[in-house]
């Protein structure tokens, strides 16, 4: 093979190898970065204090889970109080009412600090003093694990009960549907498809119609199982 012919295939052959290159090689850049932060956020609701004789607060979460850690009540006059809470709540839960310190005075500002796993939003409520006696405790049970159906005996046919809410203990739930049977036999059912942390409750469930008695409350839910055991559903009914 002459000299000319060598040099021909070997540029040839550098040639390929350096297109191969170019191809695995080929340059990368940034475009984008997506973060998840798991440091704790503080927010500041500036409620003003110039209204409302509030002795406790009750928290709703929505759209996410949210780990809330703590709240710094402001109240009217100045002075603070700070409340530990340490506590998981699943997407469209409500915590139980907590009381705040003292007499019923006005809030100012509510700081709260907490742990969020998506978009979410805690909505505040304010528990006016002369309003807080209007709840009722109507009956309890301890339920079984997994998908089931219970029944809370009421037998207050008597009364004028306008909506129900349900608090659970010792295990998570996530209830599907309720009935309620009212005291002059007549049936409400209601879909709510809501998860109820241990130590929180559900929101208000409005009742159809005028204020009734009410007989009994029927359950479709399921049940977590922890290492505390079987969860404690109770109901509370609000008069008119």
């Amino acid at each position: 093979m002459t000299r000319t012919l060598k040099s021909g295939l070997l540029a040839l052959a550098l040639a390929a190898t350096a297109l191969s290159g170019t191809v695995a090689l080929a340059k990368e850049v940034v475009i984008g970065t997506a973060t998840y932060n798991y440091a704790p956020v503080r927010d500041t609701i500036n409620i003003g204090g110039r209204a409302g004789q509030f002795k406790a607060v009750r928290m709703e979460v929505r759209q996410s889970d949210v780990e809330i850690l703590d709240l710094k009540i402001v109240y009217g006059n100045g002075s603070g109080e700070d409340i530990k809470v340490r506590q998981m709540f699943k997407a469209g839960s409500s915590s139980r009412e907590i009381d705040l310190a003292g007499k019923a005075r006005a809030i100012k500002q509510i700081i709260v600090t907490y742990l969020p796993k998506g978009p979410a939003k805690i909505l505040f409520y304010g528990v006016e003093a002369g309003k807080a006696a209007n709840w009722e405790p109507l009956g309890c049970k301890v339920v079984g694990f997994g998908v089931d159906k219970d029944t809370i005996e009421v037998g207050r046919k008597e009364g004028a009960f306008s909506s129900i809410k349900l608090k659970v203990k010792q295990a998570p739930i996530e209830f599907f549907a309720v009935r309620v049977v009212f005291g002059n036999g007549q049936r409400q059912d209601i879909k709510i498809n809501q998860k109820v942390p241990a130590g929180s409750e559900s929101n208000a469930i409005d009742l159809a119609g005028d204020a009734r008695g009410i007989q009994r409350v029927d359950l479709l839910y399921r049940s977590l199982p922890t290492f505390k055991g079987k969860a404690e559903v109770c109901v509370d009914g609000r008069q008119k």
